[in-house]
C-alpha cells in the first residue's frame, strides 16, 4: 500500500511540475515582450509604448540625426499606428510593397490613420533572425540613397516605427519594419 501511495504521489509530483513548466515556457515570450516595452513622450504630449526594438530604431534615427545637427524625431502616436498595422499587414498577407494589397500608398494609408501630413516619406525593411534586428535594419536603410534621405531629411520631424514578427514567405519568424515620418 505504501509503495502504491508513494508511486501515486511521485506521478502527481511528477505532472504538476511538467504542468507548470509547460505554463511557465507559454507565458515567457508575453512576460519577456511587456517587461521589454519602454514608455516614450510622445510628439502630442502624451505617453506612448514603444516595443525594445522600436526603442533601439528610434535610438539610431535620432542619433544619426543629432551627429548631422539635425532636430530629433518624435513619435506621433498615428504614425505610431499607421506603421505597426502596415508591418502587421504585410506579416498576415505575405507581401513586401509600399503600397499595399488594397492598392493604398503610404500617403493614404497616413491619411486613413489620422495624420494629416504635409510632407510624409515611409521606409520598410524585413529580415529574419538577426537580419531582422533594429541595427541591421538601420545598417540597411542608412545605406540606401532613399532610406536615408528619409531618415536625414530635417524637413520630416515625427515618426512612428512598426515592427511584426511571423512568417513572410518561406522564412518564419520575420520581422517586418516600417518608418512611417511626417510633418503637419
Amino acid at each position: 500500500m505504501t509503495l502504491r501511495y508513494a508511486t501515486t504521489v511521485v506521478a502527481a509530483a511528477t505532472m504538476l511540475a511538467t504542468a507548470a513548466a509547460v505554463g511557465v515556457s507559454a507565458s515567457e515570450p508575453a512576460r519577456a515582450e511587456a517587461a521589454s516595452a519602454v514608455t516614450v513622450r510622445s510628439c502630442t504630449g502624451g505617453d506612448i509604448t514603444l516595443s525594445a526594438a522600436e526603442k533601439r530604431s528610434l535610438d539610431l534615427h535620432n542619433g544619426a540625426r543629432k551627429s548631422r545637427g539635425l532636430r530629433a524625431l518624435c513619435v506621433h502616436p498615428a504614425l505610431q499606428k499607421a506603421a505597426r498595422a502596415y508591418s502587421r499587414d504585410m506579416i498576415d498577407r505575405d507581401y513586401f510593397s509600399h503600397t499595399s494589397k488594397d492598392g493604398l500608398g503610404p500617403g493614404a494609408r497616413l491619411r486613413r490613420a489620422g495624420y494629416d501630413w504635409r510632407l510624409s516619406g515611409e521606409n520598410i525593411a524585413w529580415g529574419s533572425g538577426p537580419r531582422g534586428s533594429a541595427e541591421r535594419t538601420f545598417k540597411v536603410w542608412m545605406n540606401s540613397p532613399h532610406h536615408r534621405s528619409n531618415i536625414l531629411d530635417g524637413g520630416l520631424r515625427e515618426v512612428g516605427i512598426g515592427t511584426a514578427t511571423g512568417a513572410y514567405g518561406r522564412h518564419g519568424g520575420a520581422t517586418m519594419w516600417t518608418a512611417d515620418f511626417g510633418t503637419r
